[in-house]
């Protein structure tokens, strides 16, 4: 069973921004990790599911985003 949990205006301001801020570092830390593979792909083989799972992270949290400022106003 599901309950509701009533968020204020200024609560959700911050949980906006919250996610803001994790996007933005997911997607920074996909791109350097994607970085690191090649530089160690050099040297031999090595995967790159971390970044993809950074990735995957920061596009839920952008999704997320976009749904609660939809439901903002």
């Amino acid at each position: 069973m599901k309950r509701k949990v009533e968020i204020i205006v200024e609560e959700l301001g911050l949980i906006l921004d919250a996610l803001g801020d994790a996007i933005f570092y997911r997607d920074t830390r996909a791109r350097v990790l994607k970085m690191a593979v090649r530089r160690a792909a050099r040297r031999g083989p090595a995967s790159d599911s971390d970044r993809d799972d950074h990735k995957a992270k920061a596009r839920a949290y952008e999704a997320l985003a976009i749904k609660l400022r939809s439901n903002r106003d």
